[in-house]
């Protein structure tokens, strides 16, 4: 009896050791590819081609998200200028209340409440600059989905080909296991759409509240305007958005992130998001 139970064991090992070797690929080797005529290569090449596009536009979008985080150092810069001014417009109020001169204290208590209005501002262009990186990671992300798209519909021209071929090899493929692959990473990429939209729109809220308070302040008080005024503790300094005299600028200039790459913009509604889809 323990002989037979032995045998049978070794008889399902071996079944399943079959099975497992005979198990259909889900992918198209460079060899079995390779005995396809040219002729009916068309596909390939033009999935091959949409696979390049894809990866060139997630280089774009990781740049993209590498120039944002850039801008979060400048608003993070124009933060700690204002707490910094804000600190010393209160020792200034502490001296003049301790020499009872009350001009003084008249003049740095009104400068400390411009103070903390431009910090309020610097602090909502935190707000907004973070907001552009979550935007910008969201786009990265369907990036990277539209490139497992590209990829899954590479193979499934590929088997295509081969089947069309009547190459035998074709049988040891399982289609249908790419095919299913080229609809999760469609439904996959779709799904990031609602993600991009929904931080794209956060960003661009954000970046409307900082704005209006931006314009609250008095011009040469603004941080990144040229110009005299507390506002060139930030204008023409490294890491800061700077201007030409008298000129307002919300956008990252090509000074802060890459000079090769020209200019960028730190406004959401000029990004246009049908690039992230195109494959759909």
């Amino acid at each position: 009896m323990k002989m037979r139970v032995l045998a049978i064991g070794a008889a399902l090992a071996f079944a399943g050791a079959c099975a497992h070797g005979s198990a259909r690929s889900d992918t198209v080797s460079d060899d079995v590819l390779a005995r396809v005529p040219p002729d009916r290569m068309a596909e390939v090449n033009q999935g091959r081609n949409d696979v390049n596009k894809a990866k060139d536009a997630l280089a774009r979008e990781n740049l993209r998200l590498n120039q944002a985080k850039k801008y979060v150092d400048v608003a993070n810069n124009e933060v700690k200028v204002s707490q910094d001014q804000l600190s010393r417009d209160k020792a200034a109020q502490d001296a003049a209340s301790y020499a009872r001169n009350n001009q003084a204290a008249t003049e740095s208590q009104s400068a400390m409440g411009l103070a903390r209005q431009r910090e309020q501002v610097a602090q909502a262009h935190v707000r907004a600059a973070n907001d552009l990186v979550a935007y910008a990671q969201a786009r990265v992300n369907a990036a990277e989905k539209a490139v497992d798209l590209s990829n899954a519909r590479l193979e499934d021209s590929k088997f295509k080909a081969v089947q069309a071929s009547g190459d035998p090899a074709a049988k040891n493929i399982d289609g249908d296991a790419i095919a299913r692959r080229v609809e999760d990473t469609r439904v996959a990429l779709e799904q990031e759409r609602n993600n991009v939209s929904a931080a794209k729109a956060n960003a661009s809220a954000s970046r409307s509240s900082w704005v209006a308070l931006r314009d609250q302040l008095p011009a040469d008080q603004r941080f990144g305007v040229g110009g005299s005024g507390p506002a060139t503790d930030l204008s023409g300094q490294a890491g800061t958005n700077k201007t030409q005299s008298g000129h307002e600028n919300y956008d990252i200039d090509t000074r802060n992130t890459d000079p090769n790459k020209g200019p960028t913009s730190n406004n959401p509604s000029v990004y246009d998001d049908k690039d992230l889809f195109n494959l759909l």
